[in-house]
């Protein structure tokens, strides 16, 4: 069936619009959420009680360099003008905005600061720097610019750098982290309606139809909800839903209305409001950077014991390669000499139908030197791109051909004991290989002292139905493990052999422990040892979804 591919539609912006994009995006921004917040000014000191600027200024400067404060000082001027300030005072002000955001833009370059805050250093370091310099260099130009140095010089400027710490709180963290990827519907339609939440919840207790004993608790409802979409959704998507929360919550207590509207002076209510809705977002960009910081732990984990994994593998395979040359070097001897006898026959003038047999002898000679090749270069690959089912008579079938060779070499009888079942795992098939590849030559390592005739090494599966798992159980005739260490055979570095990197037996219990299962060691009486190896086994159902 043929494939109807629709070309994609590119529209690419002419390099200048795409320079002035975010001069515009600034100046639109500033004059629309000034705009907002002017609603909320005092008669005396004639301060806003939140005042975005300096968050506005700091993201953009931060993001997009420099050149975005001659856009600040222009739409701050434009703005203060705007409330009916002189220009002159208007110029003051908005310099102050410019120079406190480009200062704190160029702290956070040097600081190492990523805007993607998923770490929990760059939640603090834009919340200290943007408070405690964007926030106090605004704060004193406008203290200045507005009372100078009088009375009321300690409380403007008060007053003043929390209007400013609170627009940095709020909109620097969402302007700052935000990208503009356009996702997939489901997931758009998603991230909408769980953004939709915080508002709506904060109207519903802000909008005064609730008694006043009964919002004020009701008021911390949007902590849980807030922590909640730390766990769903990016910085950027939570920063966005606490700053419209906030937005309604501060609008709602402006207009008299909500448990934080109770007194005649509004100051003290909406300081109160203004360190809650601070506590939440620094607590919700909190967690949302520890979320992230987990994640890329477990990531790097994950990737540390792949390349652990495969050295250990890398290791196995220069262990085993006398066997693997010797297994080699059977069918290539083999495929040589009936190539020289279809010669000697093609010299005698032979029957051409007599050749069918050596050239097919010599077809199965390379055939099975080719499978050697490729089963070599499958166990040394990094590993499967992602879990798939793997039957686990195959996986114990497969490590046992790797070291057959080695086997036959020293004479050890190496005897398999399949479970007969279809009995399968959901995980890594090359490193459960790799598990069973080290026991077996550690187990191959344990019995080849032993006298001849008690050279032994038993692989047996076999599926536990009522505990829906399978085990599998590695035995040798080897003098069995050294009883006062036996706790610490699976720790890292602690070696029990001559020669041992202590590393082989760790690996394999962290393979097995992150598929779900366990691995344990003892001695079986008459001596020797076994390694049983528990593993989750897939139901009917898992089956299906397979």
């Amino acid at each position: 069936m043929a494939t109807v591919t629709r070309p994609s539609i590119n529209i690419e912006m002419p390099p200048a619009a795409q320079a002035l994009l975010p001069h515009v995006a600034t100046l639109g921004l500033y004059l629309l959420l000034t705009s907002w917040a002017n609603q909320f000014m005092l008669d005396y000191p004639p301060v806003p009680l939140l005042w975005p600027a300096t968050g506005i200024g700091v993201a953009m400067v931060y993001r997009y360099g420099y050149s975005i404060g001659l856009t600040l000082l222009v739409a701050g001027t434009l703005a203060h003008v705007g409330f009916g300030a002189h220009v002159g005072t208007a110029v003051v002000l908005s310099s102050g905005a410019a120079v406190g955001s480009m200062l704190g833009a160029f702290l956070l370059h040097r600081l190492d600061f990523s805007g993607r805050l998923e770490r929990v250093r760059d939640v603090l370091t834009l919340l200290l720097v943007g408070a405690a310099i964007s926030a106090l260099v605004s704060a004193l130009t406008g203290t200045l610019a507005m009372v100078g140095i009088s009375s009321a010089f300690a409380e403007t400027l008060g007053l003043c750098w929390l209007a400013d710490t609170m627009g940095v709180v709020l909109f620097a963290p969402v302007l700052i982290s935000m990208h503009l990827r356009p996702p997939r519907m489901m997931v758009a339609v998603r991230s909408v309606l769980l953004i939709g939440v915080v508002p709506a919840v904060t109207f519903l207790v802000y909008a005064g139809t609730l008694p006043p004993h009964v919002a004020l608790p009701m008021s911390y409802a949007a902590f849980p909800i807030a922590l909640f979409l730390a766990f769903r959704l990016p910085p950027a998507g939570v920063a966005l839903a606490t700053v419209l929360g906030a937005m309604v919550a501060v609008g709602c207590t402006v207009l008299g209305k909500g448990p934080f509207a109770q007194a005649a002076d509004m100051r003290p209510d909406l300081v109160s409001l203004f360190v809650q809705l601070a506590i939440l977002q620094f607590t919700a960009l909190l967690l949302v950077a520890i979320r992230h910081e987990r994640a890329e732990a477990e990531r790097q984990a994950r990737d540390h014991l792949r390349t652990l994994a495969r050295v250990g593998r890398m290791n196995a395979m220069s262990t085993m390669a006398a066997g693997i040359a010797h297994e080699m070097n059977q069918p290539l001897c083999a495929a040589n000499s009936y190539a020289q006898g279809a010669i000697r026959m093609l010299d005698r003038n032979a029957d051409p139908a007599a050749l069918r047999g050596p050239l097919s002898r010599i077809v199965e000679g390379t055939q099975r030197a080719s499978d050697i090749v490729k089963r070599t270069r499958h166990f040394l690959e990094t590993g499967e791109k992602e879990r798939t089912v793997w039957q686990v008579d195959e996986l114990v079938r497969e490590a046992v051909a790797l070291m057959k060779p080695e086997y036959q070499r020293h004479q050890v009888r190496l005897r398999v004991i399949p479970a007969g079942s279809d009995a399968a795992i959901r995980g890594d098939g090359l490193e459960i290989q790799q598990v069973l590849v080290n026991l077996l030559q550690n187990a191959l390592e344990a019995v080849v002292g032993q006298p001849e005739g008690e050279r032994w090494v038993r692989v047996s599966t076999r599926q536990v139905s009522e505990q829906q798992q399978v085990r599998i159980t590695v035995t040798d005739s080897g003098p069995g493990l050294p009883t006062p260490d036996r706790d610490s055979l699976f720790d890292p570095l602690v070696s029990h052999r001559d020669g041992g990197t202590g590393l082989g037996l760790a690996i394999a219990r962290s393979i097995v422990e992150a598929h779900g299962g366990s691995i344990a060691a003892e001695n079986v009486s008459g001596g020797g040892a076994t390694f049983r190896i528990l593993l989750p086994v897939l139901t009917g159902r898992e089956w299906d979804d397979a």
